[in-house]
């Protein structure tokens, strides 16, 4: 039997028509699907970035937060662009510049970050209310200080001058003292170490105080802080360089037997130190023992052949 060739034809067709249909129907809702996430998703970014432009200040909190300072410039100098007086964004700014400078290896890309911190800042200053020009005099004066000699005493004037608008950072006087003492000004130096040291008496600041002491020949306040110093610390370069001084001021003193016991205490934990050696030999030669002498200038000269004292009175 023969099957008539047009039978299933129409059913066929049919069931192409509503197949053709369907597939448009798809590709319809597909498209509209597509839309509708394109047009959210752009909402999205337009809502995300008008967010950002009319509050740049919680991103660039942010961040501050993660001590992104590179990130933080490129935020700052973008909102300067309309807004060039904006003290909250100059200082903040001026902040970054400085940090990031502290950050560099080479001098020329250091000072780079600082002069540009200074221009910052200064402006910073011009339009900021009161309590907030204290900390930005006070990052001033850190620009200034590691700017170089040259602008030691600006570094001082901005420093004094956040610490009269009651703003004080935790180096403050660390700073000050460090102008000062550069500035060889040996007493102010002395007042603002005293000043950081009720604060933070670290081993290191007593024995700078301790060494400020011995500076203005004040040899007994010298003495009370380099043992202050040796007692408290646990690092031996310090200890080392607070018994030095303190058998170079009992050497002064004529405290001979003080003197050597320092730089013996300095052999029990560093045999090598060819200035020891030399010192013992000094205070030996003063007690009029030859001998001894003669033997710790060799010792000398077998650690250190170029030891200039020790070759001068050993071949003498």
């Amino acid at each position: 039997m023969v099957i008539p060739e047009n039978r299933y034809r129409s059913t066929y067709r049919k069931f192409a028509k509503k197949s053709g249909k369907g597939k448009i129907i798809l590709l319809v809702l597909f498209i509209l699907a597509a839309g509708v996430a394109a047009f959210f998703l752009f909402r999205g970014t337009r809502f995300r970035k008008t967010v950002q432009e009319s509050d740049p200040l919680t991103l660039i909190s942010e961040y501050w937060k993660s001590q992104k300072y590179a990130e933080i410039i490129t935020s700052c100098d973008a909102y300067l662009k309309n807004k060039p007086m904006d003290a909250y964004i100059l200082a903040v700014n001026g902040f970054a510049h400085f940090y990031e400078g502290i950050a560099q290896y080479s001098l020329e890309d250091r000072f780079h970050y600082f002069d540009r911190a200074v221009v910052l800042l200064r402006k910073a200053e011009l339009v900021a209310s009161r309590p907030f020009s204290g900390e930005i005099k006070y990052i001033l004066g850190k620009t200034y200080y590691h700017k170089g000699k040259y602008y030691k005493d600006e570094a001082v004037r901005f420093l004094e001058a956040s610490i009269a608008e009651n703003y004080r950072g935790e180096d403050s006087y660390e700073y000050l003292a460090l102008a000062y003492s550069e500035m060889e000004m040996p007493d102010k130096s002395l007042e603002y170490f005293l000043k950081a040291a009720d604060s933070n008496p670290s081993d290191l600041l007593l024995l700078t105080i301790g060494q400020n002491y011995y500076k203005l020949s004040r040899y007994n306040d010298a003495e009370e802080y380099l043992l202050r110093t040796i007692n408290r610390t646990k690092d031996t370069a310090i200890e080392e360089k607070s018994r030095f001084l303190l058998g170079k001021i009992y050497f002064e003193k004529k405290e001979l037997l003080k003197a050597e016991d320092q730089y013996n205490k300095i052999l029990e934990k560093n045999q090598d130190s060819a200035d020891a050696h030399y010192l013992l030999g000094e205070i030996y030669q003063t007690m009029n023992d030859t001998i001894k002498a003669r033997a710790e200038w060799r010792k000398t000269l077998q650690i250190d052949p170029s030891h200039y004292g020790a070759r001068l009175n050993y071949y003498k």
